[in-house]
């Protein structure tokens, strides 16, 4: 991986904060952390080998997108990435980095409550613990494509508000029956969990 793109991506839009949106600092200095990296080198690693040519992809959850997309770049080449956060500073942010990507198109909405069409074949959510079971978003995407993480860092109970201890039960949270994918490994002493399936 060239983490120089993702430094030079992560200066880019540091600019931005420091100008419009001091206090999101600390936010935006935790999206390029260790965890993030290792992270989406696993995810972007196993889906290739469950489906080597992805054309469109939707990350919910995407945060600033500042590690996982040019991963999935350097994965599948320039495609198509949806990234959708509710948080409208974040995703102001992430328009800025993203400017020059015309593939890279950024959405403010709510993933749990807003009425979404995702347009990817893929549909990606890394920050499972943070919110309600996938298998309400599943169950309307027969079709799709799912990569979900999360862990079992149930400490952060103002943030961590659904964890999974293991693939089983990030499955059943998921409500996936076509598992291609399940695994964890153990990331800053802390269990990670992904699957991948329908």
């Amino acid at each position: 991986m060239d983490y120089g793109k993702v430094q030079k991506l992560w200066a880019k839009g540091l600019g931005y904060v420091a100008d419009n949106h001091i206090y999101k600092y600390k936010d935006y200095s935790e999206a390029v952390f260790d965890t993030q990296i290792e992270s989406k080198e696993w995810l972007c690693h196993q889906l290739k080998k469950v489906k080597p040519d992805v054309k469109h992809i939707s990350i919910l959850a995407s945060w600033y997108g500042l590690v996982a997309v040019p991963f999935l770049y350097e994965t599948f080449g320039e495609i198509d990435i949806d990234l959708y956060d509710v948080d409208e500073y974040t995703t102001d942010i992430a328009k800025h980095i993203w400017n020059d990507y015309p593939k890279v198109n950024v959405h403010t909405k709510d993933v749990v409550f807003d009425d979404i069409d995702y347009k990817g074949e893929v549909i990606i959510n890394t920050s499972c613990e943070h919110m309600m079971d996938m298998k309400y978003i599943t169950k309307n995407y027969n079709d799709k494509l799912f990569v979900f993480q999360s862990n079992d860092n149930s400490n952060v109970k103002w943030l961590h508000i659904n964890c999974a201890m293991n693939q089983g039960e990030l499955i059943e949270q998921a409500g996936l029956t076509d598992i291609k994918y399940a695994g964890s490994k153990i990331i800053y002493e802390h269990k990670r969990i992904m699957v991948i399936g329908k």
